[in-house]
């Protein structure tokens, strides 16, 4: 929602000063002290005029750096702000507004942020306050302080001071649906609602959000299925007023009935009474409130108790993982279906490092992988990374494998841990109300009668052999993980012919592909055809980065690391 000037009519006259009605004071507040965050309230009795005068820090060319404003306490929307108000006179650092505003009849919200705003050649919030205190107020010398800043409003009406506004806030919660607001930091809330018919609600959140990543935000599942319905972005909302950082949403979707949860978390600074900068323009609503849009809808609408991290109809679960863990869990879909990967893992500057991934067991193709620029934060620390969502997969059988580096983790935490830790690493759940265990399957890995050699989950500085003999000219399979840099391997395979040592087949760069991870992860995923004979397959690993002992990112199927040849269905005489 774009915050704009509603109603305005400044009334000036030609000798350069204002016209005030002799009314009542509707809203005196003075006396703020450095970053501190003031609010008032009024109610006015008819359509009017309102005189306004106050007080601000402010510099010659005309930059504001504290302000003031008005909002609508009904449709939340700014009517008058300082910082576009006239400015009557300036002194040394403080600037006097006198101002009128037409108001229809209503209710209204005063608040005045002491926080100073930024300003050009001003680097960090510490520059800028060295530079209130040298250059505006001159602390130290008792000649300007935060006292002087102030606001006055006159008019006919009735003042209801902040508990009045409180008060309104409560009865504005009772007519929303969910409001998860007020929130402080490290705040993990949630909420359950159920819509008995099909319905328009409005989402109204505020919060914390950069271009590189959301910190307070919400978002709404379906509670059945775990799908996300909706997310705060960072490219899905506005600025709600204040320092950049601040984002609102304020849309309005079609939900069907159902039953729905609605989350809202918040890291461990800059949130409501506690903030490190300047406040949005709606500073108590800071969290998460969702609206009928037809107000007559309400009655259709019911709370209950949702169990966040209640996991139901779970295929595979590896969690609670420790450092330096690798784990890998197979399944079998009997059909086609909907599942939910619920994963929580470590991840910084665009990379994880602590994740999970999944991988059809035919193919070796990973269908899934929990990529840092699809997770959200976790709660706690920035680098807690959370994934919510439901993914479609195909009847047969997968591989879920999850992996964490040396720190940060389950019960050895480095930061902040998240707000679910107890399932730190994978969750894979069916979604459906149709689902039974008859759907899914044990993953059994059925023992090929075509493997000829099989060396697989080689680890650090391992040097291994096995042979085989062909009867005839056959076409063989090799399938080959290593580790290889540059146009060297590292970690590779090869074939010699048994009788005269004379290499057949050998695992070199070049003939490599990416094997998924890290680039020097490759992969050979081909086949040659070898004449009758008797043949010595090798493997062979330097001193890092093998099996379960990762120095980066491991491939997507780690536990073929090694070689394995079959024998290829087609066979050549």
């Amino acid at each position: 929602m774009k915050f704009f000037l509603q109603n305005l009519s400044f009334v000036v006259f030609l000798c350069g000063g204002i016209a005030f009605a002799q009314d009542e004071v509707l809203t005196d507040i003075r006396n703020l002290s450095p970053q501190e965050v003031k609010f008032d309230g009024f109610a006015l009795d008819k359509d009017q005029e309102v005189s306004i005068k106050g007080y601000g820090v402010s510099n010659r060319d005309g930059s504001v750096y504290t302000t003031a404003w008005i909002l609508d306490a009904r449709t939340r929307k700014v009517v008058w702000n300082m910082r576009n108000a006239k400015r009557n006179r300036s002194g040394d650092g403080i600037a006097e507004y006198n101002d009128l505003v037409a108001l229809p009849k209503g209710e209204y919200e005063v608040y005045y942020s002491a926080f100073p705003y930024s300003a050009d050649n001003i680097n960090n919030f510490g520059d800028f306050m060295e530079f209130l205190g040298n250059k505006l107020f001159k602390w130290g010398t008792g000649k300007r302080d935060y006292k002087q800043l102030s606001l006055t409003i006159r008019g006919s009406g009735k003042h209801y001071g902040p508990e009045g506004v409180e008060k309104l806030h409560e009865q504005l919660k009772q007519d929303a649906i969910v409001s998860l607001t007020g929130l402080w930091d490290n705040d993990n809330v949630h909420q359950g609602f159920i819509l008995e018919k099909p319905m328009d609600v409005t989402i109204y959140s505020i919060g914390e959000a950069r271009d590189d990543g959301v910190y307070d935000y919400g978002w709404i599942i379906n509670a059945k299925t775990g799908e996300k319905i909706w997310a705060m972005t960072y490219p899905n909302s506005d600025h709600a007023g204040g320092d950049r950082k601040n984002r609102m949403v304020n849309k309005t979707i079609a939900l069907p009935a159902g039953s729905y949860a609605a989350f809202f978390v918040t890291d461990d600074s800059h949130s409501y009474r506690d903030w490190n900068a300047p406040p949005p323009y709606d500073p108590s609503y800071w969290g998460l409130t969702i609206r009928p849009s037809d107000p007559g809808m309400k009655k259709f609408t019911k709370l209950f108790d949702y169990k966040a991290g209640e996991l139901k109809n779970v295929i595979v679960e590896m969690i609670r993982m420790r450092d330096h863990e690798f784990q890998s869990k197979g399944f079998t879909l009997n059909k086609p279906m909907d599942v939910r990967v619920y994963a929580i893992g470590e991840g910084s500057d665009y990379k994880m490092a602590d994740y999970g991934w999944i991988v059809d067991a035919r193919t070796k193709i990973k269908v899934w992988t929990m990529e840092y620029n699809e997770t959200d934060h976790a709660g706690g620390d920035q680098k807690n990374r959370l994934v919510d969502k439901v993914i479609h997969l195909d009847k047969g059988s997968y591989m879920a494998y999850y992996v964490t580096d040396g720190s940060h983790s389950y019960r050895d935490w480095n930061a902040a841990p998240p707000f679910d830790p107890e399932h730190w690493g994978l969750t894979v759940t069916a979604v459906g109300e149709n689902f039974t265990q008859k759907d899914i399957g044990s993953y059994e890995e059925k023992a090929d009668k075509s493997v000829l050699v099989r060396m697989v989950g080689m680890g650090d500085d391992e040097r291994k052999r096995q042979s085989f003999t062909l009867s005839k000219t056959s076409e063989i399979h090799i399938y080959a993980i290593g580790e290889g840099t540059g146009s060297e391997m590292d970690d590779y395979a090869w074939i010699e012919d048994a009788t005269s040592s004379r290499v057949v087949w050998e695992m070199t760069y070049r003939m490599t592909e990416h094997a998924g991870g890290a680039r020097k992860n490759r992969m050979f995923d081909g086949s040659i055809t070898l004449p009758a004979g008797k043949y010595v397959v090798y493997y062979q690993s330097d001193g890092s980065h093998s099996f379960n002992d990762w120095n980066d990112d491991p491939p997507s199927d780690p536990a073929n690391w090694g070689v394995t040849v079959t024998l290829s269905e087609r066979k050549q005489q």
